[in-house]
């Protein structure tokens, strides 16, 4: 499916209430992620619009978006995912808003933003949980609809793919274990699920949010070993009687 497309289904699902409640679990987590980061550059990259993250220390923020549409951000810069126009080791954070979810070429889009990330730089992603019971409502749901057209990546896959970019998984959470049902009346009436699985912190919601550092390679400097230079020097033998008159 068309990424562009896509985009556009998940801004119409994110408008409605169960969207709207999801996306301020999201953007809660991802504040608290931010909470202890400083650093100049944060960027972000969501099918939505505007992703606002307001609560940081950051100073610089921009979202990154293939195209440029009606009613984006001032600061949003149109590229690729998987073309970045930032330099090697210049971000300080960078956010994937379901992105990867969305992306026909997640593993390129995964190297790049950890080419682009200072060393020991924060990426964060948040994703649909297949093993959750959102994955299992996408089961039989319409692949053609927001947010089942996304590919749920697995999160231990995910982890073996920040290994490939060089970015070390710091820490993996759990959120909204409620059941994906527009209506708010059914949702109250399986409030109890939320009540009983969120304390446990099963893998079992409808979003992960993983948290991963970009690694330093770390040099040990050899000291030289200095040898002695082999000189050859003749060996030293008694005059004999006869020289010694001489």
């Amino acid at each position: 499916m068309p990424d562009d497309q896509t985009r556009q289904f998940f801004q119409t699902w994110y408008e409605t209430d169960l969207g709207k409640q999801l996306l301020a679990g999201e953007r809660n987590k991802i504040e608290s992620k931010l909470d202890a980061t400083v650093g100049y550059y944060l960027i972000t990259q969501s099918p939505l619009k505007v992703l606002p993250i307001d609560n940081h220390r950051l100073r610089k923020s921009f979202q990154v978006a293939p195209v440029l549409e009606l009613g984006a951000s001032c600061s949003t810069i149109v590229a690729k995912a998987n073309e970045l126009p930032f330099d090697s080791d210049g971000i300080d954070v960078h956010i994937l808003h379901h992105t990867l979810d969305i992306s026909e070429t997640p593993h390129d889009d995964l190297r790049e933003v950890a080419r682009t990330l200072l060393p020991s730089g924060k990426l964060i992603i948040v994703g649909f949980n297949p093993f959750g019971l959102w994955g299992f409502f996408r089961l039989f749901a319409n692949k053609n609809k927001a947010p089942w057209c996304a590919r749920f990546i697995a999160p231990h896959r995910l982890e073996d793919w920040l290994k490939v970019a060089g970015l070390t998984l710091e820490s993996k959470s759990f959120i909204h274990y409620e059941l994906p049902l527009q209506s708010g009346t059914w949702r109250s009436r399986f409030k109890w699920i939320d009540k009983i699985l969120r304390p446990l912190k099963l893998p079992f919601s409808g979003v992960y949010i993983l948290t991963a550092t970009k690694q330093v390679k770390r040099y040990t400097p050899m000291k030289p070993v200095w040898t002695r230079p082999r000189v050859r020097v003749s060996p030293l033998t008694k005059p004999t009687i006869k020289e010694m008159r001489d």
